[in-house]
């Protein structure tokens, strides 16, 4: 039925304003199917006017969706190939929609603008290529083909007017007969805005050009008064570690009770402190990074501010300690401008790094490791790991962490079951408790001549299934827990323990508290006996477990 469609359409010679409706009819009949499906479940139809409502929503949606592309078309000579791009972007969204459910916003877009390519290439599956084919570019290039009607200008505005007051009189009648339906329904389920292909990727797109056309924010300095405060009796220099989790969700983590042993390394480590309630400031890395490293905190967070601002990397370095940024993801989220990166060198990792595939975590704490024999001053040191970063979680740890099977081995998760993907997802954490013990034992290897500690938490969580979801990046606002509800683990030396007086009794009780990602940069400040105006005593963790060694 759609080829003899376009088959008819294709010899039809439309008009732009026509082109630009039998495009949104495309979009709204063929690449939505995960919007109706959605919207039958939460808005089943019992009766006529169940019925009249699902109408009504369809002609909305097709109004919103040629209004948008309706600029789209204002340049005769660019409407065809920035239609034919739309077709091929509006398969590809609704694809990820479909099967991974994920919702499209100016995030989701930044996600992906700040993705490398080593790490998209695993989402390119065969049935990707096969809808994206078939939905996106086969009409793409019959669009291209097609004869198209130019109209005068006369003619054409007049069109637009037509259609523009059509748009009108439609939105009025919805309005009129179901108003109250329909800002129901968006206000208690906000994700539909964000499924509708091609709205979603369009208005995300241009929100996130909005930002980045912005004008440039005058910078701003944050704790310009920072020093160190070190006691004299402190020979010792001290290192803080801060490992900076990818996709680890709390929810699959043994120490807080999961019942499958995920942690068993570091189940045994002495003196651990486990905190079970942290929530991120992010579903995703690039807003979760940054705010973490910030003291704005997630309800005053902004990326484009963050960038033109001072955060905990440039604080550390103006109290001078040394800092170091270890990565394996993709980069740093502009946290760690002001020192260089420290990737790994694939040539000397040739086990690690296995052909096009992104390099294992092992790598980055072996270069890490290395550099522990030479710390002749205060340190501070940051590892970004690759973590859990699905879809390919069986491309994140070595085969002898193959533990809960079988695994799924695809990216394409439609070839797993969700038990498949959930014991790959876990043999992911099981490389991460070993990495962080680990590291431990080379901190406690040194902690008879450095004062040591690890902070570790994860930037954000993951959807394994639950209600058809996977992966993560879902506004915040409707995002589930599984994606904001991260695990956290400190760990010190005697040694730290006693020169910064974290009391273990209150720590760990402190440990039973719910806090956030908030948190972090306060109490790093206080880790690294740094006194500032910028650090709030009521967001370091610790403060009141100094007050009690006192």
């Amino acid at each position: 039925m759609p080829a003899r469609l376009l088959k008819v359409i294709h010899t039809q010679r439309p008009g732009l304003t026509a082109l630009t409706a039998l495009v949104s009819l495309w979009c709204l009949l063929l690449l939505n199917v995960p919007l109706w499906s959605h919207l039958s479940t939460i808005r089943p139809v019992h009766n006529a006017q169940d019925a009249a409502f699902l109408a009504s929503f369809f002609l909305l949606a097709g109004l919103v969706t040629h209004l948008f592309l309706t600029p789209l078309t204002l340049i005769r000579p660019l409407a065809k190939p920035l239609l034919a791009l739309v077709l091929v972007l509006a398969a590809s969204a609704s694809y990820f929609v479909d099967v991974y459910g994920v919702l499209i916003d100016k995030v989701m877009i930044r996600n992906v603008l700040e993705t490398d390519a080593t790490e998209s290439v695993e989402l390119f599956t065969g049935r990707m290529l096969l809808q994206v084919g078939v939905f996106g570019i086969l009409p793409a290039l019959l669009l291209l083909s097609m004869p198209v009607t130019l109209k005068s200008w006369r003619s054409e505005l007049r069109d637009r007017g037509i259609a523009l007051m059509l748009t009108i009189a439609g939105v009025g009648v919805v309005a009129g007969f179901f108003y109250q339906d329909h800002a129901s329904l968006l206000r208690n389920h906000r994700e539909l805005r964000h499924m509708l292909v091609p709205v979603n990727f369009i208005a995300g797109l241009g929100s996130h050009v909005g930002d980045k056309f912005q004008p440039t924010l005058p910078y701003t300095r944050v704790g310009m008064d920072a020093k160190r405060v070190v006691s004299a009796a402190n020979q010792k220099p001290v290192l803080v570690v801060f490992v900076l989790g990818e996709t680890a969700r709390a929810a699959n983590f043994s120490l807080g009770g999961y019942p499958r042993p995920t942690n068993p390394a570091l189940s045994r480590v002495k003196d651990l402190i486990y905190f079970p309630e942290v929530t991120s400031c992010g579903t995703s890395t690039a807003i979760s990074v940054p705010c973490l490293f910030s003291d704005m905190g997630r309800a005053g967070f902004d990326a484009e501010e963050a960038r033109a601002r001072d955060n905990l990397i440039d604080i550390a370095l103006r109290a001078g300690l040394e800092v170091q940024w270890y990565g394996n993801n993709t980069d740093c989220k502009g946290v760690c401008r002001s020192v260089p990166e420290r990737r790994v060198d694939r040539a000397q990792h040739p086990q690690a790094c296995i052909e096009d595939r992104p390099c294992l975590d092992g790598a980055l704490f072996d270069d890490f490791f290395r550099s522990l024999s030479d710390i002749r001053r205060d340190r501070f040191t940051v590892i970004h790991t690759l973590g859990s970063h699905g879809p390919g979680y069986h491309l994140r740890y070595p085969a002898e962490f193959e533990q809960f099977k079988p695994a799924c081995r695809e990216v394409d998760f439609e070839k797993c079951s969700t038990e498949e993907i959930i014991n790959a997802y876990d043999n992911t954490l099981l490389y991460d408790d070993h990495l962080l013990a680990k590291t431990i034992d080379q901190l406690t290897a040194i902690s008879d001549r450095v004062d040591v500690a690890m902070l570790y938490v994860s930037d954000h969580g993951e959807s394994l299934g639950e209600n058809g979801l996977f992966l993560h990046a879902l506004p915040y606002a409707i995002a589930p827990e599984t994606q904001t509800h991260v695990p956290m683990i400190f760990w010190a030396s005697p040694g730290f323990v006693q020169r910064v007086a974290v009391e273990p009794t209150c720590a760990r009780e402190r440990s039973r508290a719910t806090v956030s990602h908030d948190h972090i940069f306060h109490t790093l400040l206080d880790l690294l006996e740094i006194q500032s105006v910028a650090k709030r005593r009521e967001l370091t963790i610790f403060a009141d477990c100094h007050a009690q060694a006192d």
